[in-house]
């Protein structure tokens, strides 16, 4: 204590007296400093002599030093009251302030802060370094202030009486927060630009502003107290790197606003040369030290200024309206950043202009960059007008266009109705909006309509279907439940063309009977024969239903189930079929018969049944048809008509037809062997007529199995050839000019043309059971048999009748001239053991010698 009294003796001369009616007083030439090491502590400090201390200028503004300063102040309460004042630095860029107070040969009050620690460690929560002292009556304290930084060292000191502190504070804290405030709405505004008319210089121009806000933040210490106030790791990052990162931005800025890259390479070059220095700046922000970097950020402004104002100044006098207030606004910024060097270096003392140089210039260029910004602006707002006005009938136009796209998009082009799109998406929200309702889904098809397609014409037929199309939805409109899809020129639309000539409705309702029983009877209204200029045509409608569950909600599953309804009244006896899982063809089950199919293939799990075929006029047995029979283990006897449609889309049809064409020539090669002649025929399919080398294949089995090929027949349905009628010519071709017989099964039951028949090289035509069963009781069925075995002779082709199941109709088929019979009548199909046995015992000729006697 004798030491702290002993060394403050000396100074007593230069004590500040605090006068009372002085809100402030300002230090100057009150204070004194000392340079030490870095780790002198006080009382070592205390202990230096008296002759050691310097007097201070009265601006604290010692450039960049790496050394620790000690400013000793000494002040006097001289009147009869106890007195609290604050004592600011207001520099808030120093790394470590400590604050000592001693009275009395005793420390009484000591702090240690800075902005390299926690905001919290402040004495007074504030953007400058805000010290308490209390002084009380006719006592005289010292001050002690210990200051290491790596930046510039300025020690602005004041003395305020605390009411006038806080007033000022917040004066000062409110106008920065306004002008804080109008430089982020500025941003935002130019945000809106950017993202209105996509045009980048308004985005630079943000972070312009961004950058200059995140400078004058910093800088300030506004952004250390209520932003990051814990991070000072943070706050010592943005000063390094704000300023290098608003050069970036301004010459990034400079580039896009004055079109250099397209109007001026060269400058543009220049400017990218300066965008690289300032990112290498940032860069080394992260590896070198504090003082050097700020040096080199601070330095770069100044070349970083020159260069826009003179490209500003060279392209303002070539006539570039741009650059006018461009050059203007870079002056401001190039003086600002001209004074804050030379304070930093220690040239021109601290003054507002000077120690906030940079920040007011970047912020004066910021409001220029805007008006010139909003000068761009309203000169790009009045071309943009212009060509408004200009181009709005085309706008219009465009507009109507969209709105006819959208509308096409949306329904069918034909007749008008909303599309499956519309329909999916109303049902779906009709089903999650009345949950506890009924929601059946129907299905409506036009069975006949190909017909009258062909008979009519394409062009009256679109006519017939949007009669049609309008009718339904009449009497859909008016049918409580139904579900409105869309409303357009006053009308509302409850039909949805979904496909082809296929519509949808959707029913609602408290109960499912109830709605099946409304739609029931609007069933002979939607049969009735539409009138057609003058025609009454029979549509032939086919209905499908299905209703919405528990477990299956959605609408394009329901729809399917619909469609799905819709098969069984193609081959059922109801009206309005529902949908019932047990419909469904496409089951898990269908999914593993492929696999199991190939397995029935490999280990002979499929076997060949052979039905006999009678030649009427010489009663000889002429063939066997060779038909395929799969017992599977599980699911017992399993129909060619499931598992063939199926072997054919997965491509599993080929092995199976080798198969069965090796099966058959085995068997031909027994009737040989039991002294028969007869031929073997075996279906194929129209995928075996597509495969390449098909007849190559046949012609090798032949061969190898010593069958001739007279012996084989090929039975091709008249479907299956029409499907790819040149591909399917060539290979009919193919095999009859290697001697293979050709015969069309199923004959009247497709579409075929007869002219297209007419060119097919086949030896026999095979007429269709449904035509040959009932025929001795339908004269109807009888004369289309007639007509057609009369047709076929004459055009060379022999006949077939399959389906005989009585005398009756095997002499009806031998009066007319029927070449082959086949049927229950004669035998059933049976297994080639069987069909051998039935042939020993048989009274039909083996041979094609007549039987005599």
């Amino acid at each position: 204590m004798l030491l702290i009294t002993a060394a403050s003796l000396p100074l007593q001369a230069r004590n500040l007296s605090v006068q009372v009616d002085e809100p402030r007083q300002s230090l100057a030439g009150h204070v004194r400093y000392l340079m030490t090491d870095v780790d002198t502590e006080l009382a070592e400090v205390l202990r230096r002599p008296a002759s050691e201390w310097q007097q201070a200028p009265d601006d604290i503004n010692l450039g960049y030093h790496q050394q620790t300063h000690w400013f000793l102040i000494s002040v006097t309460n001289a009147v009869a009251e106890h007195l609290d004042h604050y004592l600011e630095l207001g520099y808030p860029m120093l790394d470590s302030v400590a604050f000592y107070q001693v009275r009395q040969d005793e420390i009484i009050h000591a702090v240690e802060t800075g902005d390299a620690r926690p905001f919290g460690s402040r004495a007074i929560e504030h953007r400058n370094f805000i010290f308490p002292v209390s002084m009380p009556a006719g006592s005289t304290t010292s001050i002690y202030l210990r200051v290491q930084t790596e930046g510039a060292l300025q020690v602005p000191l004041m003395l305020w009486q605390e009411d006038a502190f806080h007033a000022a504070s917040e004066r000062a804290l409110t106008l920065q927060s306004m002008f804080y405030g109008i430089l982020l709405v500025m941003a935002a505004f130019n945000l809106f630009l950017y993202f209105s008319f996509r045009e980048r210089a308004y985005l630079y121009y943000v972070l312009i502003v961004t950058s200059t806000l995140g400078l004058m933040t910093g800088l300030s210490g506004f952004a250390f107290q209520y932003v990051y106030p814990e991070l000072p790791g943070v706050h010592h990052a943005l000063i390094l790197t704000i300023v290098p990162f608003s050069q970036f931005a301004m010459c990034l800025f400079a580039r896009e606003f004055l079109e250099l890259e397209d109007l001026h390479p060269g400058w543009s070059r220049i400017f990218l040369a300066m965008m690289a220095a300032a990112l290498l700046c940032m860069a080394g922000a992260l590896i070198l030290d504090y003082g050097l970097s700020t040096r080199l950020s601070v330095l770069l402004a100044i070349p970083v200024a020159l260069i826009n104002l003179w490209a500003g100044i060279h392209l303002w006098l070539q006539g570039d309206h741009n650059a006018k207030l461009f050059s203007v606004a870079w002056l401001a910024l190039l003086t600002g950043s001209l004074l804050t060097v030379l304070n930093k270096l220690g040239v021109l003392g601290s003054s507002v202009l000077t120690e906030h140089g940079i920040p007011i210039g970047a912020s004066t260029q910021a409001v220029l960059f805007s008006f010139a910004l909003a000068d761009r602006f309203n000169r790009q707002r009045d071309a943009y007008l212009q060509e408004k006005q200009n181009s709005l009938d085309a706008m219009e136009q465009q507009r109507e266009a969209e709105r006819a796209l959208h509308h096409a998009s949306t329904h069918h082009e034909l007749t008008g109705l909303p599309n499956r799109t519309i329909f999916e998406r109303v049902t779906e929200a009709a089903l999650r909006q009345n949950p506890e309702l009924e929601t059946g889904i129907f299905l409506l098809h036009l069975k006949n309509f190909d017909d009258v397609n062909k008979t009519l014409g394409h062009k009256q037929a679109d006519t017939l279907l949007q009669d049609f199309a309008q009718r339904l939805n009449g009497l859909l409109s008016r049918q409580g439940g139904a579900l409105p899809l869309d409303a357009y020129d006053h009308r509302f639309f409850c039909v949805s063309h979904v496909e082809g000539v296929s519509f949808a409705f959707t029913v609602q309702g408290s109960d499912q009977q109830a709605i099946l029983a409304r739609i029931d009877a609007l069933v002979d209204q939607f049969s009735k024969p539409l009138e057609f200029k003058g025609l009454a045509l029979e549509l032939g409608l086919v209905f499908g239903c299905s209703f919405a569950s528990e477990t299956e909600r959605e609408p394009q599953v329901l729809l399917r189930q619909a469609f799905i309804a819709f098969d069984q009244t193609v081959f059922g006896d109801g009206n309005l079929p529902v949908y019932a899982p047990e419909m469904n063809p496409y089951s898990p089950r269908r999914l593993t018969l492929m696999t199991e199919l190939r397995e029935a293939l490999r280990t002979e799990g499929l076997t060949l049944h052979f039905q006999p075929q009678i030649h009427l006029m010489t009663s000889r047995v002429a063939g066997f048809e060779a038909l395929i029979r799969w017992q599977h283990p599980e699911h017992g006897f399993v129909p060619p008509d499931e598992f063939i449609p199926m072997a054919e889309q997965t491509g599993l049809i080929k092995p199976v037809t080798r198969w069965v064409l090796n099966e058959a020539l085995l068997f031909c090669t027994r009737l040989d062997e039991a002294g028969c002649d007869a031929t073997v025929s075996i279906n194929i399919s129209a995928v075996n007529l597509r495969e390449p080398g098909f007849c190559e294949d046949v012609c090798a089995l032949l061969k190898k199995n010593r069958v001739a090929a007279q012996r084989l027949v090929l039975e091709v349905t008249e479907t299956a050839a029409m499907l790819d009628p040149i591909l399917s010519l060539q290979a009919l071709r193919a095999l009859r000019a290697a001697d293979v017989r050709v015969s069309i099964d199923d004959f009247g039951t497709g579409h075929s043309s007869l002219s297209y028949i007419r060119k097919l090289p086949v030896n026999e035509i095979k007429i269709d059971r449904s035509f040959v069963m009932e025929m001795d009781r339908n004269k109807g069925d009888a004369t289309i048999v007639r007509t057609t075995v009369n047709m076929c002779h004459d055009l060379g082709y022999e006949v077939v009748a399959e389906g005989v199941e009585n005398e009756n109709i095997q002499t009806l088929l031998k009066t007319l001239g029927c070449d082959l019979i086949q049927g229950y009548h004669i035998a059933r199909p049976m297994s080639s053991d069987a069909a051998l046995a039935w042939l020993a015992v048989t009274s039909w000729s083996k041979t094609r010698t007549p039987v005599t006697g």
